[in-house]
């Protein structure tokens, strides 16, 4: 599947590159941790390509997830697009979700993040906190995808904190859902974007 056009999208910023799918419509943001291949977005990006001006990017090594969220909110600012919906995975979901609550976006699906986990480091402890229980609130549409079954009242947790946010239990095997479950994503990423 060959891009339509791969760049550094966020000159000077090296770090953060990766490839446009599509030109129209609601931008959609696909998230790539560091340390992972962004190609694997490629056949949802593809995918959404149709309707969705679409971008695969990774994410800058190491920095605190504010930083990251900041740099996010001048990707979207240079490439003339405002509200759009950010997908991201894992660790990079913890990026996307702090975009949303401190910039505006029109929805977020956080695949594989609960955001009630016990954090890996203080910084990842203060992006949740601020997410959930910050002066600011997560205002878009909000999915969180899992594979499996995320903890007994979770949904209700995630609502409390996110208004109208939703659980989406996948039941795949793994731990990529989006990616076992290509179809029934783009359908969710679509439902988001509408």
């Amino acid at each position: 599947m060959p891009t339509l056009h791969s760049e550094n999208l966020l000159h000077p910023e090296p770090e953060w590159t990766g490839e446009r799918w599509g030109d129209e419509g609601r931008p959609v943001l696909l998230l790539t941790e560091s340390g992972e291949d962004r190609s694997a977005w490629w056949p949802v990006a593809a995918r959404l390509a149709a309707e969705h001006a679409v971008a695969v990017l990774d994410l800058p090594a190491g920095g605190p997830i504010g930083d990251r969220a900041e740099t996010l909110a001048q990707f979207t600012a240079r490439i003339g697009t405002r509200a759009p919906v950010v997908a991201a995975y894992g660790r990079a979901a913890v990026v996307a979700s702090l975009f949303a609550c401190r910039y505006v976006a029109h929805g977020v699906a956080a695949i594989e993040l609960a955001l009630d986990a016990p954090a890996a480091d203080a910084d990842t402890a203060a992006a949740l906190a601020e997410i959930t229980a910050g002066p600011r609130r997560i205002r878009c549409r909000y999915l969180s995808v899992f594979a499996a079954a995320p903890r007994p009242g979770y949904a209700a947790w995630l609502a409390a904190r996110v208004p109208g946010a939703e659980c989406a239990v996948y039941g795949t095997e793994g731990a990529y859902p989006h990616l076992m479950a290509p179809d029934r994503f783009v359908g969710d990423v679509r439902a988001l974007a509408s």
